[in-house]
């Protein structure tokens, strides 16, 4: 959660990391609940070094696979049990250095990790910044600051090699959200969160593929498939097309369906997945146009076991927003960034969205992608002893759109 930071826009973000600004990115407090210092490699001054430095945490220089292999970095053990399996790689410092340790130097080592002609023989080892391994497709790989610095320095057009320092508080804790605000204000820099640039990158940039496509008769009338697959993500959402989407008339019905195996696949009765689905298959037919997206975020986003044990606490009492939090979990973890490109793919500017939650209209509204909801079309399905709470919890705490339950 980030509700107590006023956060800047991405593209603010990028914009000052080009100027060759400090920003400071959070990540998740259900993660390192931290906040780094970051730049560019490129733009590494002494002086922003130097301030840099008063975070106080580990000077680190995150960099991407293939210049990893040019200088001819390793890890720095073996085997890599941190917890969050930060890749830390030899140590270096430039070949000019005396000693490495002084702000000019490590700014020295540091643009020149960034220097296009860059070479191993230009380094010593050990020295004092340290490398950091990013993967490969940065922050829809990995959720880290190494992964977002990579992305904004590329992001920013510059070379892809990043700078990062923990930032600590006084007493040499972690600083906290309000110490990172207060920071922020007094210094004049942008502060953004991992999970909004995940967010921005996953809509501005072309992500999706089609993979395979065929017509699909079922009880509902004949469909066209489309299987799509994303880059740097195993998933496979899929688009179930039905008419001529570009026909004149009103605005396609739309249905974003997140997968439910219990109550899609099994028919259970402890929830309205399974309903919604043939409900919004059943209007897009008589309609006689319109699409379902089928987005393989289960459990809200949490995974089938972590969903079954949810379902395990809702046994012994808890609502289903609670079970998510009891096991650490937002209430909703899912992300329409994938299946906003699957509608932009098949050419739509406007749709009728299936829903009965107001909250997904607003943010698809708001996502900065060219796709507007213009109406909200409700999907309510039957009510029984088994899902009545769940349905409750979904109206009372989540917004949603529904008769009551009594």
């Amino acid at each position: 959660m980030t509700s107590s930071i006023e956060l800047n826009t991405i593209p603010e973000a990028v914009e000052a990391i080009a100027r060759g600004e400090v920003i400071i990115v959070i990540d998740a407090e259900d993660r390192e609940n931290e906040g780094d210092f970051i730049c560019a490699a490129e733009k590494a001054s002494v002086e922003t070094i130097n301030f840099i430095l008063g975070g106080r945490g580990q000077l680190c220089a995150p960099l991407l696979p293939d210049l990893c292999k040019k200088l001819e970095l390793s890890p720095v053990v073996a085997q890599n049990n941190a917890p969050l399996q930060t890749a830390f790689l030899t140590p270096i410092d430039i070949t000019t250095a005396r000693t490495g340790i002084t702000a000019a130097e490590r700014s020295a080592t540091i643009r020149q990790m960034a220097d296009p002609d860059v070479k191993v023989d230009d380094f010593v080892r050990p020295g004092h910044v340290y490398p950091l391994l990013a993967m490969e497709g940065g922050v829809l790989r990995r959720a880290g600051h190494t992964e977002a610095a990579v992305d904004l320095a590329r992001m920013a057009g510059l070379s892809p090699v990043g700078v990062l320092c923990e930032i600590l508080n006084d007493t040499g804790d972690r600083a906290s959200r309000d110490d990172l605000a207060k920071l922020a204000a007094e210094h004049d820099l942008k502060i953004i969160s991992i999970e909004h640039l995940i967010a921005h990158r996953r809509v501005s940039e072309k992500l999706i593929n089609r993979a395979s496509t065929s017509t699909l008769p079922t009880h509902y009338g004949d469909f066209q498939i489309i299987v799509y697959e994303v880059e740097y993500e195993t998933q496979e959402p899929i688009a179930l097309v039905f008419g001529d989407l570009t026909a004149p008339g009103p605005p396609p019905l739309v249905r974003m369906h997140s997968s439910c195996f219990t109550g899609d696949v099994v028919a259970s009765l402890r929830c309205d997945c399974g309903d919604q689905l043939h409900m919004a298959l059943e209007m897009i037919s008589n309609e006689g146009r319109g699409v379902l997206v089928y987005l393989p975020q289960e459990g809200r986003g949490i995974g089938l076991a972590q969903k079954i044990r949810a379902y395990a606490l809702q046994d012994n009492g808890l609502d289903t927003v609670e079970a998510n939090h009891a096991l650490g979990f937002k209430a909703d973890m899912r992300d329409y960034g994938v299946g906003l490109q699957v509608l932009k793919d098949l050419g739509l500017s406007e749709i009728r969205l299936l829903t009965n939650n107001p909250k997904k209209t607003k943010a698809f509204n708001l996502r900065g992608f060219d796709l507007k909801v213009v109406d909200q079309v409700p999907i309510v399905s039957t009510v029984n002893k088994h899902n009545q709470r769940y349905l409750e919890t979904k109206r009372a705490k989540m917004g949603h759109q529904l008769p009551p339950m009594s």
